[in-house]
């Protein structure tokens, strides 16, 4: 009898062991259990939840703060880690799959044009052969180099053409407090790698050209028609960019230096170079690919739109955080290259460390989606993100339709914030609609 006392009480000790261990965290992963990022590119494993990163340490819909940073700091930039300790709250959130983030379009052109696209030493892709244009699609799914990563961010663009508007631009002090705010009107086409509006490919007499684009400022009055216009050639080693600046206030139109990607925008912590990551000609720049690694970023769809498409007004369930110094956002793992950026040229910048997606197939917005960016004493001076909005479908296609990109200059501590709404291949614009003329129009 007492043996049969002992077995059982075994047995309920194994099956309580059970119940309030095992049970409570079976959908946590271990350790050995996390897949490996390689397996998750090729989609071959689901991508892991913060939660499960962190053996359910961190739940989702928990808030990330100075206080428990630590439990996240693995999957943290330095410029993130450095913006929670001045005052950033992070919501975590989750991610979602890629077909509903990416184009189907998009998707089959990656898979239609894999492994046909050859590369110069400068980081110009072609088509099987020298000479001819990449027609659309991720060039390298899977890179190997610095170089390949910021070819496929080039080469690889999600749209055709675009338009931000409406585009408000906030300028915040340390305080956190909104002192100015300026209105942009921001249009692009893509000449070549056109995989949505035709005609698809390259748009004929302008296979030499890469993209044209128009930015220009709406308001306060006293700036008002300030822009500029650019033209990226499809090798910038070989032909650098061409593009005028217009000043309203003396009607007259200036050519652009090769300097002026490092000029602020109206006075704001972002520079023209600073656009989607990184805008400048990328012959300019050196890529060395550090890592590729699980990283907290902004979430790929926000449960609201960030902005009312007909106010040009921030929707009022955004929140913020040390006044309007940190909007609080969800933040979901990523897959991503860590890229390490070095000027070639003279710069303001020591160096940029680029986060990019590293999903075969990636979403309509901007690629570099976190940017470190030092000084020349390779002090961290600046910190961008970019901020994902709501999803709408386009002809069976998801898109992002309002955006944000928030810059701080760390040293100086004040911060520029960007929001707008976005227009992805509805406007079915042509080589003439994105020209000088269009910024003259513009500007008065």
């Amino acid at each position: 009898m007492n043996i049969i006392k002992v077995k059982k009480s075994r047995v309920f000790m194994m099956v309580s062991i059970f119940f309030f261990l095992i049970l409570p965290n079976q959908g946590v992963l271990k350790g050995a259990e996390v897949p490996s990022i390689e397996a998750v590119l090729k989609g071959k494993a689901k991508l892991p939840t913060i939660e499960e990163l962190t053996e359910g340490k961190v739940k989702i819909g928990d808030l990330i703060n100075s206080g428990n940073v630590d439990m996240v700091k693995d999957y943290l930039s330095p410029g993130t880690r450095e913006m929670v300790n001045r005052g950033m709250v992070l919501r975590m959130s989750t991610n979602l799959p890629p077909e509903q983030i990416v184009p189907k379009y998009f998707r089959e052109a990656t898979e239609r044009n894999r492994g046909k696209a050859i590369m110069d030493e400068n980081g110009t892709v072609y088509y099987e052969k020298m000479g001819v244009a990449w027609p659309g699609g991720v060039p390298f799914p899977h890179p190997k180099t610095g170089l390949e990563v910021a070819a496929n961010v080039k080469f690889g663009a999600v749209w055709d053409d675009l338009r931000n508007y409406p585009n408000m631009m906030m300028y915040v002090d340390s305080k956190g407090k909104c002192y100015k705010e300026v209105g942009q009107d921001h249009r692009f086409i893509y000449c070549n790698t056109r995989t949505k509006v035709p005609p698809l490919g390259a748009i004929p007499g302008y296979e030499n050209i890469m993209f044209r684009s128009i930015i220009s400022t709406t308001f306060p009055l006293e700036i008002k028609g300030i822009g500029q216009f650019v033209i990226r050639h499809y090798d910038d080693a070989k032909e650098y960019d061409t593009g005028f600046a217009y000043l309203p206030a003396f009607k007259r139109t200036i050519r652009i230096s090769a300097t002026t990607w490092q000029d602020n925008i109206a006075g704001s912590d972002i520079t023209y170079g600073d656009g989607q990551g990184l805008q400048d000609p990328y012959s300019d720049w050196t890529f060395k690919l550090i890592e590729t690694k699980y990283i907290l970023q902004a979430e790929p769809k926000s449960p609201f739109p960030l902005m009312d498409e007909k106010t040009g007004k921030l929707d009022k369930r955004l929140k913020f955080d040390v006044g309007k110094k940190f909007p609080r956002v969800g933040w979901a793992i990523w897959p991503m290259h860590v890229v390490e950026a070095t000027p070639k040229i003279k710069h303001i910048y020591g160096k940029k460390v680029l986060h990019t997606h590293a999903w075969p197939y990636w979403t309509s917005l901007t690629q570099f989606a976190l940017v470190d960016v030092y000084d020349q004493q390779m002090k961290l001076w600046k910190f961008f993100i970019d901020i994902k909005g709501n999803h709408y479908i386009q002809d069976g296609e998801p898109y992002c339709t309002a955006w944000g990109t928030s810059g701080w200059d760390l040293q100086a501590d004040h911060a520029t914030q960007l929001w707008c709404i976005q227009n992805l291949n509805t406007l079915k614009y042509r080589p003439k609609d994105i020209s000088l003329k269009a910024l003259l129009k513009t500007g008065r």
